[in-house]
Parts: C-alpha cells; structure tokens; sequence
C-alpha cells in the first residue's frame, strides 16, 4: 500500500482483466462467516417463546431467501441449474430439525443460535462419517443452509452477489469461479481480491463477462476498507485507490473516456479481415462459457468460437445435465455461429474448478491430480460418454469439433478415440444421427504432450496450445499462488521452444494449431506468436479487437524475424522486449493505454 494526500490510499496487485471503474466498496469479509459457534449461554423461562418465535422467523426468512435466489438463478442461468436450491428448501421444511430446536430451548434453555448450532453440528458429523460418497457430499448443502439461518437467526446479511441493488466495486479476499460466474454483471462494476493471479480461473471469467479485475493485491485491504467508501479499480496496470482526491478521480475519468472511444474505434474495425499487410491471414476466434457469451463475442468480430468451456454446463448445480439437454446447448451454439468452427473442451473438472454433482476426493496438490480428461477417464466414464454422444449428435448441424484437455500421454487419445468409435456404434444401432467424421484435437498444455508433439500430431486433426497451464506446469509454478506469481512469464526460454515445437510439428503433419491460453489474447505476445506459425488465436472477446488491430499493422516476415531473435534468448524479459520493441514500432496506441501509469 501507498500513501498520498488526504485520505487516498494506493494497493497495487496484478491486473486481470481491463477497465476502469470508479464506485463504492462492497466489502465480502470471506472468513467471518455466520456459522460460527455462539457462546454457550442459557436463556430463563420467560423467554423461551421469543426464542421459538425468533427460529421459526429465521426458519421463514431463510425459507423465502432461498425461493428467491431460486427464482434470479433461473431467470439468470435460463435452465435447470436452479434445482440445486431443492436441498437447501428441503432442509429449512425438515419438521424433524424444527422439533429438535424447540425441544432444546425448552428443556435445556438454549438460546436458538446454540441450539441450532449444536443440532446441526450432530447432524454434519454424523453424515461425515458415512461411507455413501453422495450422502457425504451433502454435508456442504446442510453448511449453506446452516449458514443462512444463523446469519437470519443474528439479523446479520449474507452478500448475494449476484443480485445487488446497488452499482458496487467488490473487495473480498477471495472469489471461487462459481461465486464469480453468479455475479451480478449489470451492478457488478468490477472486483479487487487479495489471492489469485491473472491467469486464475476467476480472472479468466472477469475478463470474459468483461468486468474489470485485480487480484494478489499487496496489503491488507480487506481489514482497511469500509462499505460504502468510494474506490477506483484499474484493471489495465493493476492498480486500487480508495478514497482518491479530486485531481486522482478527474485523471481516471479522463482515462475511462479515452478508453471507452477507443473500444469503439476497434468495434468500428470488427468486420476487417485479421490479415498482415503481405497477405497472411489468422484466424480469431472467442473463448467462452456460457450461450450467454455469444453476442459479445459477435459484437467483437469473431471469427468462430475457439473453446466452448462445458465444465460450466456442470458446476453451480446438483443434477448433471442429461444428454439433450447438452444436444441442446451444443446446437444452439453452432446455429449461432452459422457455419463458423466451433471447438468445444470435454469436461475439465478439477485443479481450482469443484464440481459438487461429481464426486470427487480431496487432493493433496489437485493441479497435479486426477483432474480434466484423467478423471473423465477413470472416475467419469458415464459422464464422459454422455459428453461425447451429445457432442456426436450436434456436430451434424455444422463444423463443430472436439477438443481434449490435459492431455499428458498417447495413450489417452487412444482411448478416447476407442470410446468415440464405440458410441459411433450405439448411435447408429438406436437410428440417431451424428458426425461420422468429427474432428478431434488435443491441447497442449503439458510438457509431456509438447515434447510429444510429433506422435500426437500423427493421432489427431488440431492442435490448441493451452499456454496458462503449460506455463505453470513447466517453470512449476502454481499459477494461483501470489507467492510465485512473479516467477509466471509467457515469454520463458523454455516456454517458447515448446510453442516452436508444437507449431513445427502440427506444420509438418499438416494439422492446424490454435493458441487458446491468454497469451492469444495480450497485444505484447502477438508478433512472436505469430512470427512462430500460430494459425488461430482464441481469446475473450474483449481482446479480439487490440489482436485484430495489431496483425493487420504487422508483416509476418518481421513477426518471423522477431519471433527467431526471441527463440535465441536465454531469458524472459528479452524475449519480451524484442515483442514490445516491434510492436511500439506498429500500433503503440494498442498497448499505450495499458501499460501507462497515473
């Protein structure tokens, strides 16, 4: 943290996702939660009733919250995902718990928060212990119930974050990727948070519902901030200011401006062709999670979509979506694009994402774990299946293809192709049509499948380069821990002989090769991932129109001979410097309102 005149107070983090936004605190104090044990107290006998009356009310408020979320997560999410609440109604109406409470009040003069607290701290050790995996799982249902009626039981509020009645900037010290997938995008102007990185699942999804974000801030600004504080997140250089005086806030306005007109200069350029000045074409295509997405990803100019993330088909819900519900959704998206490609990830459950309809064992270090297609493979086989006869069944409506994350070895590709022949089979015996000739590719997003890029090139129809996990896999770095964080750059030595590596050896078996991590989408990256071969980039469709710009200043034979000079260095930063270097040179207005201070 930073001090300058009056009251304004500078915290500086890492910028995750572009923007300026300036509005008022909304402090989530992630660690006091409300279901905390309550002093061990006795009530007298006179008031025994009030205490009742107060649980029955809490009962009733809780009751109606839930019926209420329950109807804007619908109304949200269009579909079935509201079911999850079903559990948490089921157990507020449990008139087995109701009897239990007063019982306790009664005969042991328990105010309503013990007794409560205590029954329900029998009823989550006992499911703990039970051997069914599905009753276990419960046990984070009965927590948020648990939870809610506590806080309703003190009068104390729980954020609903995605239903605000006010334009709020978010300050917590953490956002899972479901809180931030619920996040209420029309009053939601941006989010500051103290863990994570820019390349966190929850900074992957700020970017792409283009809300602006920081994260790892430095200094302790949940503890310092109040409510209601006026604040201003920049999401380009990753910079908070609270309480800025006038001269800070005249200065950001001006940049917000400035930053607004030149997202419509690129809106205006969405119908160019992204095509270098001698002639060579990239594809750019969106990255994505939901249907939702779509428009945005018009608006910007896409050119297909180049990762439909179905693990969020999967999370925020209690029952897995069946087959046509997936039928469904994959059309959708294909008619939507309108003859434009479409890949679409199988499932990638595991590392920061927590699937709570699957069951999954806790792990040690989960990034290293049975995540993505190893527990698609080994634990999900039924879910798995039903994935790819959804996605057989869609890719007859267009040029849909199917893409599989985490791939370490040959061996998965043979087995998933193994299963994709066998569902073949089953399809054709029930008379359902399907894509007899859908693509599969893999990513690239371990050093295992770069170094063994020759042999998968030879098994598969795409490559895509998953550049955020491949650079935390080989520097090993967890990309989520603050700590390491400086140590994450996508312009590593090593990082770029494997991008070399893939690129040659999809070239020289003639199969295209994407690039979907985040590095397709960020301006200083472009004129090496280019001058290396890359044929697509897929980004979140905010980014798609600086990229755009950028290859149409550009001629592939200085990106190539950046791209050489880079290849040779021995260090990160002067790989990075030859990028920046050429493109300054190009487009300096690209990067101009980025990289510049206040």
């Amino acid at each position: 943290m930073a001090k300058t005149e009056s009251k304004e107070k500078i915290y500086h983090g890492i910028g995750a996702s572009p923007g300026i936004a300036i509005g008022k605190v909304l402090l989530i104090k992630q660690h006091s939660t409300s279901y905390i044990k309550p002093p061990d107290v006795k009530i007298t006998p006179e008031e025994i009733e009030a205490e009742i009356n107060k649980f029955e009310s809490a009962l009733d408020k809780t009751r109606q919250d839930l019926e209420e979320l329950q109807k804007r997560v619908q109304n949200k999410l269009q579909a079935h995902e509201a079911s999850i609440f079903d559990a948490h109604l089921l157990i507020v109406d449990d008139q087995m718990l109701l009897h239990e409470v007063e019982d306790s009040i009664r005969n042991q003069l328990s105010p309503a928060e013990c007794a409560f607290f205590r029954i329900m701290e029998r009823y989550i050790t006992a499911i703990s212990v039970m051997q069914d995996d599905y009753i276990k799982e419960r046990v984070a249902d009965i927590k948020d119930v648990a939870s809610r009626v506590m806080a309703n039981l003190k009068e104390t509020s729980r954020p609903v974050l995605d239903y605000l009645d006010d334009m709020r900037i978010i300050i917590a010290h953490d956002l899972t990727p479901s809180d931030t997938v619920l996040l209420d995008r029309q009053k939601v102007q941006a989010f500051a948070i103290e863990s994570g990185s820019n390349t966190s699942h929850t900074a992957i999804l700020a970017r792409s519902m283009q809300i602006p974000a920081v994260v790892n801030i430095k200094g302790n600004i949940t503890d310092e901030v109040e409510n209601g504080e006026e604040i201003i997140v920049d999401g380009f250089i990753g910079t908070i200011i609270v309480c800025p005086g006038d001269k800070t806030r005249e200065a950001y306005k001006l940049k917000a401006r400035e930053e607004g007109r030149f997202y419509i200069d690129l809106i205006r350029e969405s119908r160019l062709r992204p095509e270098t000045l001698d002639g060579f074409t990239i594809q750019l295509a969106s990255n994505i999670e939901t249907l939702d997405d779509i428009q945005t990803a018009k608006k910007y100019g896409t050119s297909g979509v180049g990762l439909f993330r179905t693990e969020y088909m999967y999370m925020g819900r209690q029952d897995l979506p069946t087959e046509e519900a997936q039928v469904a959704t994959f059309t959708t998206l294909i008619e939507e694009m309108k003859g434009e490609p479409v890949v679409v990830r199988t499932l990638d459950i595991g590392g920061d994402k927590y699937c709570e309809n699957l069951s999954l064992r806790q792990e040690a270090n989960p990034f290293l774990g049975l995540r993505a297609i190893r527990l698609c493979l080994q634990e999900c086989r039924d879910v798995f299946r039903t994935q790819l006869r959804a996605l057989l069944r869609a890719g007859i409506k267009g040029n849909l293809k199917i893409m599989l994350p985490m791939v370490s070895c040959v061996e998965e590709v043979v087995e998933v192709r193994k299963i994709i022949e066998e569902l073949k089979g089953e399809l054709f015996k029930e008379k359902l049509p399907f894509n007899r000739d859908i693509e599969v590719g893999v990513m690239i997003e371990t050093p295992g499948a770069a170094l063994l890029a020759d042999h998968l090139a030879k098994m598969v129809d795409f490559f895509s380069i998953g550049t955020n996990d491949l650079i935390q896999y080989t520097i090993a770095i967890d990309r989520d821990n603050e700590r390491v964080s400086y140590l994450y750059e996508p312009t590593h030595p090593a990082i770029l002989h494997l991008i070399k590596k893939v690129v040659d050896a999809a070239k020289q078996n003639r199969i295209w090769v994407s690039i979907c991590g985040q590095m397709a989408g960020s301006p200083q990256y472009v004129p090496l991932l280019l001058g290396m071969g890359v044929h697509e980039l897929s980004m979140v469709p905010m980014s798609l129109g600086a990229v755009r710009r950028i290859i149409r200043k550009l001629k592939m034979h200085e990106a190539e001979v950046a791209a050489e000079k880079a290849l040779q260095c021995s260090n990160a930063r002067d790989a990075l410097n030859i990028s920046l270097e050429l493109l300054n040179k190009i487009s300096p207005e690209v990067t101009d309102l980025a990289f510049r201070g206040l």
